[in-house]
This record gives C-alpha cells, structure tokens and sequence, in this order.
C-alpha cells in the first residue's frame, strides 16, 4: 500500500472538506459540481506534473442518520477532477482538472475510512501526486 505521508514519493496537492457525504447515485452530476465547488477554493495553480495520484478522504457519518455503504464515496470525488468527467459534465468549474480520466494510469492510491460523529455529515479529502523519479 501506498503511504501517502512519504515526502520524498508524494505531494499533498491539495486538501479540503464536504460539509456532507455524497454517495455515488442518483444526480451524480449535481454532486460532482458541488464537490468541484468546494475544492476550488485555494485550488492549487495548474499544471500538475505527477507519475499518478492518490486520495485520502475520511468521512464522518452522524450516529443516528440513514445508513449507506462506504465504498460509494470515492467514485464522485475521483470523478470530479477528471478531465474527461469534467467535459462530459460541461462543468463550470474547469480549473479542477487534475488527470485526464480516472484510470489506473491516473489514480492508482484510495484510502477511505470511515466514522461517526454526534456533529453533522462531513467529508474531508486530501489528494497527493506521486513525484517523477528523478532519472
């Protein structure tokens, strides 16, 4: 497995937090775009020059709400910042574009976990390029 925290093999690019948990579904478009809203707030300036990319992303999940599968939540995060997504979305928020499409050629690391909390549903994402090698 990946470990994300090395610095010398990974970059953190970027870091925010959902202030809900989407799950891959119904309207899957409308939460992308949400997604892509929150994350460009102190979005990092393109290009990105990376060997791939990997996520973090740990959700907290109120005690005492519906219940949903956890595996659900990376698909619409990944997603978001695909640049093929992005078009096919027609998306407002083009400046989020990390990779070209979200193959493994692309994002090759996803650590997910999960908790619950008394507080409300919220997501929190960290995203990291793996450095070229230097040759």
């Amino acid at each position: 497995m990946s470990n994300l925290d090395d610095a010398e093999r990974f970059t953190l690019i970027h870091h925010f937090r959902i202030p809900a948990i989407y799950t891959w579904g119904d309207r899957d478009i409308d939460k992308r775009e949400e997604i892509r809203r929150i994350a460009l707030k102190n979005f990092p300036a393109r290009p990105f020059d990376y060997e791939y990319y990997g996520f973090r992303i740990k959700v907290k999940k109120k005690k005492f709400g519906r219940d949903f599968d956890l595996e659900n939540v990376p698909k619409l995060i990944i997603d978001a910042f695909s640049g093929w997504q992005i078009d096919r979305d027609r998306s407002a928020y083009r400046q989020v574009e990390i990779y070209k499409d979200d193959t493994m050629r692309w994002v090759r690391a996803v650590q997910i976990e999960g908790g619950f909390t008394n507080d409300k549903d919220n997501t929190e994402v960290w995203i990291f390029g793996k450095n070229k090698k230097n040759i």
